[in-house]
């Protein structure tokens, strides 16, 4: 008997935190779903959810048996074809995932992220002194959007022209991550679908990529054969679309917080040293990214409750990163908190393989803004996307730089 002919014996709920209202504010719903018990049955995504930390952190980590195959959205690629190639690390369990994962980890080493560092920090106050000059900007556009636009894919090897592709790119892969996805694309859909993802392989292919960047590093290893053509190939387009997207979220969400918490900004403003901790907290407090999903590998009990083969369970990890048993005064946005343990990035051997230079970007950016500029406030409401990963679309700004101070 499938999960969804027992849920009328077991906790379920109409509430649906990836829509409507729940979207923009999911938090009041987590309260809500999180009292409700260990595991609920969530009637509109034909998923299970979970979240509080100890079964998110549970779900996320033990590959065993719950795995990445079935897709990381709501879609179940168990019954529903994807729209497109799944990735070969983030969509993947060992062993193939221990391959793919270690040649990307060897690739991103301290080392190599460490020859990064003077030429972001470089590009960051470049682009923070033609900021300094207009006073008034929009955030998302003009600085969080071209900062890792530039410096991730300058760091793949990607050519400069069509680099917006990547973010047409990422709306298409939420769209194929929906449920039933395939009922709710027009024809137009299709056409731009088909012509964003040829430009994508396009540009992942060893030709189309600079001999002296990540991506050439990656079908070295082909050519050593730890992997495949195809994964390397498949390898670059993972990193490429995943990094750019997640960090222009983060950097535009944190100053957006930082903002509304004018006195979270003054203690970041006074010690720059604390940019880091302003980001690892907008990622606890209000990352872009709610969920993470599994799927069972076989029926299983759960807290309880049975679950069926290849039943998807979507771990709900901003709501773990608002749980009370985990979390002080998890409603607070507070830079000065200890935020080791946050699940935002994931964790366990599928945790983020790209997070130390996300952090990087993020940190060199905004801690070129946060030395530069005395005051930031905002100069119009914020507009917020709709459907997918929660991001802001347009946050409009106005500065003040310190008196007599450019960023360095």
């Amino acid at each position: 008997m499938s999960a969804a002919q027992e849920v009328a014996e077991r906790v379920s709920s109409d509430l649906n935190p990836l829509v409507r209202e729940g979207f923009l504010n999911p938090y009041p719903m987590y309260q809500e779903l999180r009292a409700l018990g260990p595991v609920v049955w969530m009637q509109s995504l034909n998923a299970w959810g979970v979240f509080r930390d100890a079964e998110v952190r549970r779900v996320i980590t033990d590959w065993q048996s719950f795995g990445s195959k079935g897709g990381g959205g709501v879609s179940n690629f168990y019954f529903e074809k994807p729209w497109r190639e799944p990735s070969v690390v983030f969509e993947v369990d060992p062993p193939d995932h221990t391959r793919t994962r270690t040649v990307l980890t060897r690739v991103l080493s301290p080392a190599a992220l460490a020859k990064l560092k003077a030429g972001m920090e470089a590009e960051a106050a470049r682009l923070v002194n033609s900021l300094l000059e207009r006073k008034t900007f929009d955030a998302v556009a003009d600085f969080a959007r071209p900062f890792p636009l530039k410096v991730l894919p300058d760091a793949v090897g990607l050519p400069e022209e069509g680099r917006h592709n990547l973010l047409t790119y990422n709306q298409f892969v939420r769209k194929g991550r929906a449920l039933n996805w395939r009922q709710n694309w027009t024809e137009a859909d299709e056409v731009e679908g088909e012509r964003i993802t040829n430009w994508v392989a396009d540009h992942c292919r060893r030709e189309g990529l600079k001999a002296d960047g990540f991506g050439a590093q990656i079908y070295a290893a082909a050519d050593a054969g730890e992997i495949s053509d195809y994964e390397a190939a498949m390898l670059v387009r993972s990193f490429l679309t995943a990094g750019v997207e997640g960090t222009i979220n983060g950097i535009s969400h944190t100053i957006n917080l930082l903002m509304a918490h004018p006195e979270q900004w003054a203690i970041v403003r006074d010690d720059p040293t604390k940019v880091r901790a302003a980001f690892e907290e907008m990622l606890r407090f209000d990352s872009g990214v709610q969920i993470i999903a599994r799927n069972t590998m076989g029926e299983m009990d759960f807290e309880g409750v049975r679950l069926g083969a290849f039943d998807k369970v979507i771990a709900f990890i901003g709501s773990a990163n608002r749980d009370p048993s985990r979390w002080a005064n998890p409603d607070v946005y507070d830079v000065t908190r200890n935020t080791a343990g946050h699940v935002a990035l994931g964790t366990g051997i599928h945790g983020c393989v790209g997070q130390m230079i996300a952090r990087m970007e993020a940190t060199a950016v905004l801690g070129a803004l946060v030395r530069a500029v005395d005051e930031i406030r905002p100069a119009g409401a914020p507009v917020y996307r709709t459907t997918g990963a929660r991001g802001l679309e347009s946050l409009p700004v106005t500065i003040r730089g310190r008196q007599g101070s450019l960023a360095q």
